[in-house]
């Protein structure tokens, strides 16, 4: 798995907009291997993958973010339709100038369920060996504050998608809501499914009293254990009233709204 994620860092600083290739294949051991060379004749299961890196140019970076690029390079996983995490997550990277490398989990789901320990949770970011999972603005400048990286950028930063704008520029649409429960959680899954409606947020609750629930529930949360919520991409395993009100705050949901009722 180190193996995996240092091979992506590495990659991290090779010329922007180009193209890098990674090669899979099993040893004669029966070790998966991971490598940017290609693989011996005996190697067996070979794969060959692209890998897009779009970073700014180390020659024209100022000598201290070099040096930042090369001790933590720093690696986003996120998809384009992530919404305003994911959007707020690449704006806090290029509000600082940090030259990183952009990783959609759909076009490598093997490669990333590897470097994220099997989590779906996105966005994920590595800054050097440093994994953050989910976006937290303080988290994120305290480990790009210790990597090195400036706090606001030296260099001119791409872009941060916006979406097209329309005569009365509808707002951003919210994410699906996910409750999953069980009859015999009790006063959990009470508590959570309260913290949801005190909230207003129309949600789908998914009771779990099945072979194929509970198999749906292991794919979601990689457990069987109640309650989780599920908010777009976000997996919130247990009831943690705190991550709860942090995770829908960050996905547009609004406080005080009337009760909701999934």
């Amino acid at each position: 798995m180190k193996r995996t994620a240092i091979l992506i860092y590495a990659l991290s600083l090779a010329t922007p907009l180009c193209a890098a290739q990674l090669y899979r294949w099993v040893d004669e051991k029966g070790n998966v291997e991971w490598r940017d060379t290609p693989p011996p004749a005996t190697a067996k299961k070979v794969e060959q993958r692209t890998i897009s890196v779009s970073t700014i140019p180390a020659s024209d970076l100022p000598y201290s973010v070099q040096q930042a690029v090369k001790n933590f390079p720093v690696t986003l996983w996120a998809t384009s339709d992530c919404g305003q995490l994911c959007d707020r997550a690449r704006g806090h990277l290029n509000r600082r100038g940090v030259p990183y490398t952009d990783k959609n989990p759909r076009s490598d789901m093997e490669g990333f369920k590897k470097v994220s320990g099997g989590s779906l949770e996105i966005p994920l970011l590595f800054v050097g060996s440093n994994r953050l999972k989910g976006y937290l603005e303080s988290d994120w400048d305290a480990a790009l504050d210790i990597a090195g990286y400036p706090k606001t950028a030296l260099t001119p930063a791409k872009p941060v998608p916006k979406a097209a704008a329309t005569p009365q520029q509808a707002a951003p649409a919210l994410p699906a809501v996910k409750l999953y429960t069980s009859p015999d959680c009790g006063t959990i899954c009470a508590q959570a499914k309260e913290l949801l409606g005190g909230r207003g947020v129309t949600y789908e609750e998914i009771a779990v009293d099945g072979s194929a629930a509970v198999e749906e529930l292991r794919k979601v949360s990689g457990d069987a254990v109640v309650p989780v919520l599920v908010v777009g991409q976000i997996v919130v395993k247990g009831l943690e009233a705190g991550r709860y009100h942090h995770e829908l705050d960050q996905a547009g949901f609004r406080r005080g709204q009337a009760t909701a009722k999934p």
